[in-house]
């Protein structure tokens, strides 16, 4: 997208983790979203455009993995990118430790000392 007009500020966010900014129009700032985070622009001082995740509900990616059968080893495939923070449950809602490994930017495995069913939160 371009109209080829001075000091408008364009923001895209084409793919995850990824924002790239354009300046194409007087006075306006334009977003386009095609994943699921929100992003919201804050024009905070003159001739200066902050870009800032929303603070908005529902705006935080998130992914929920469920291990149904009892296991300790757990490998989570997700699509949220890089190394998000995790959080285990088991299925009475207890919080479990267990030792995390990235395998890559899109999958987990957590190691426990018992095999168990339960819940893992990624954010």
């Amino acid at each position: 997208m371009s109209n080829n007009v001075p000091n408008n500020v364009v923001v895209q966010e084409e793919t995850a983790n990824n924002v790239n900014v354009y300046q194409d129009a007087p006075n306006s700032v334009t977003v386009n979203e095609d994943t699921a985070s929100k992003v919201v622009v804050n024009q905070d001082a003159p001739n200066q455009v902050v870009v800032k995740l929303s603070t908005t509900a529902g705006t935080t990616r998130r992914f929920v993995y469920e291990q149904s059968t009892p296991s300790a080893l757990w490998t989570i495939n997700h699509s949220l990118g890089g190394r998000p923070s995790i959080t285990i449950v088991d299925t009475a809602g207890t919080v479990v430790i267990g030792e995390v490994t990235y395998i890559s930017n899109s999958q987990i495995t957590v190691t426990f000392t018992a095999a168990f069913a339960g819940y893992a939160y990624l954010t």
